[in-house]
């Protein structure tokens, strides 16, 4: 699920502009409270057109993960839609997988009780941590697309990706490589 936003004057308006605005003035929790809903309305409906997706991935930022209330938040959703938690993932940064905090981890592993899925979005961008990696209930690791781009051609960004694939599914985690588009990248 990505947040997008088309402004009846001004036209699309990019996430890495309102996002950073949304964290900054204190909305982004009610945008992520409201991404979620949206999510498990989405796929209510889908499954009522009879078009099966199986999970829907919802972004959030590291401020919902401060918030002890998410899991009882998202278990809620998942009921009044009357929705196996294994079709909702939840998204995480690196900044919330370097957030040392009890809160943090104690959240994260809540989430993961209930049954959802959690995914690493946009992984090695940042200052990711490899034993971290290993702590965190993590279902699903995302290789951001910027490996990809000149995946066909860069041997440094084909070992990366491949060491990566590995040790995801070392650790059982399912890998997503963000930005493929050709036979070769597949």
């Amino acid at each position: 699920a990505l947040s997008r936003w088309h402004h009846p004057h001004l036209g699309n308006i990019f996430p890495s502009r309102f996002i950073a605005v949304a964290e900054e003035t204190g909305q982004i929790e009610a945008i992520g409270r409201w991404s979620l809903l949206e999510a498990c309305r989405q796929i209510v409906k889908w499954d009522r057109d009879g078009v099966h997706v199986p999970t829907v991935a919802v972004n959030l930022s590291a401020v919902h993960f401060r918030n002890r209330a998410l899991p009882e938040h998202i278990a809620a959703l998942l009921k009044d839609h009357n929705l196996k938690p294994a079709r909702l993932t939840v998204e995480i940064t690196e900044s919330v997988m370097m957030d040392n905090s009890r809160d943090t981890e104690e959240v994260l592993q809540s989430i993961r009780n209930i049954g959802c899925g959690l995914s690493m979005d946009d992984f090695g961008t940042g200052y990711s941590s490899l034993s971290r990696l290993t702590r965190l209930p993590l279902t699903e690791i995302k290789i951001d697309r910027s490996f990809i781009n000149d995946f066909e051609y860069d041997t440094n960004a084909q070992a990366v990706t491949m060491a990566v694939i590995g040790i995801g599914s070392r650790l059982g985690m399912t890998v997503v490589t963000e930005g493929v588009e050709t036979e070769q990248q597949r």
